[in-house]
């Protein structure tokens, strides 16, 4: 699946129903000061009370986009569009617009990913590959028997990327669940593909749900899922 910079999408985008388009964007190249103004009083509260001013941006910036995206998408005004959130945070739009779009958003590292759909609901995650301390006892407490089996069988030098990978597929599910951790973490595979989605093949799908497997750029491993 194709990732293309925010800044090409089209003034009037097109998205068929059954379809989902990602975008990407590197949010410390851009300038947050060009994103406040379109960000409701929530969002520049929540942005406040982030720890740290590159938080803050990079926030700020991913928001600010998420906004253009579905403003454009939806012939609408970016500062006007109002969202609501699941029980467990998941993000949507609210009133008539949640019927016709859904969304959503992975940002790690300062690289962002949205994902936008029509007709499905849809979970995305990318993750920066970085150091785990600990990286076999963090794998025991995610990863299903099996899954851990494959993982302990690697070579040491590709343990790290196999656990990025399969950490983004399981964050990419729950997120379209959107569950959250509040489901079974170690099993959700399992439970939404019929074969191993870390193996050959670049996706899979079972029962019209479908997880893909994403290189969105170079140091990150990410994942989509549908449903």
């Amino acid at each position: 699946m194709m990732i293309k910079h925010w800044s090409e999408l089209p003034e009037r985008p097109l998205l068929a129903a059954g379809d989902c388009q990602l975008w990407l964007a590197w949010l410390d190249k851009e300038a947050p000061a060009s994103f406040r103004g379109i960000l409701s009083g929530d969002e520049r509260l929540r942005a406040g009370r982030l720890r740290s001013p590159r938080s803050a941006d990079r926030y700020t910036v991913a928001r600010g986009i998420l906004r253009h995206l579905l403003g454009r998408y939806l012939a609408h005004r970016p500062e006007r569009l109002v969202f609501s959130y699941g029980p467990h945070g998941k993000p949507e739009l609210a009133g008539d617009l949640q019927e016709q779009l859904s969304f959503n958003v992975s940002h790690s590292g300062g690289l962002a990913v949205f994902a936008v759909a029509n007709g499905f609901e849809v979970g995305m995650d990318v993750e920066e590959i970085h150091p785990v301390s600990d990286l076999e006892a963090t794998a025991s407490i995610f990863f299903s028997p099996d899954e851990l089996a494959k993982f302990e069988a690697l070579p040491t030098d590709g343990k790290l990327e196999r656990f990025f990978t399969v950490w983004t597929c399981k964050e990419a599910i729950l997120k379209a669940l959107g569950s959250g951790f509040t489901s079974p973490v170690k099993d959700i595979l399992a439970t939404f593909c019929q074969a191993d989605p870390i193996g050959d093949g670049k996706y899979v799908t079972f029962q019209n749900k479908r997880l893909t497997l994403l290189n969105p750029a170079e140091g990150f491993k990410g994942a989509l899922a549908c449903l």
